[in-house]
């Protein structure tokens, strides 16, 4: 029995290398698990996150606004009537049997 004690002796060095790099393993998932919310956030990256998002939604905006003048492009090219009610709307143009009648609009004041 003697003999099996002395051939299971492990070397210190061997030991505590082994607990370091455990040490380290237990250390490292501890990092890699730590809840997002317990992190300090920088301000400034909220800041720059906030204005991509404005960004974002003004790039929407301008591309369906370019989208509907692409619309209204092929429209003016390629429509009759889309070329009149321009011209009616704009320029005021109007057949010449056509009688034109405008009316104002008067507010009413609360006397």
């Amino acid at each position: 029995m003697n003999k099996v004690l002395a051939d299971m002796h492990v070397p210190s060095a061997v030991r505590r290398w082994g607990a370091r790099l455990g040490l380290a393993i237990v250390v490292a998932i501890a990092i890699g698990y730590l809840p997002a919310q317990m992190v300090k956030r920088d301000p400034m990256a909220a800041k720059l996150d906030d204005q991509l998002a404005k960004l974002h939604g003004n790039a929407d905006a301008l591309a369906a606004h370019n989208a509907a003048l692409v619309h209204e492009i092929h429209a003016l090219e390629n429509e009759v009537e889309a070329i009149e009610d321009r011209a009616r709307t704009e320029l005021g143009m109007v057949y010449p049997e056509e009688i034109v009648v405008r009316i104002q609009h008067v507010e009413a004041t609360p006397p």
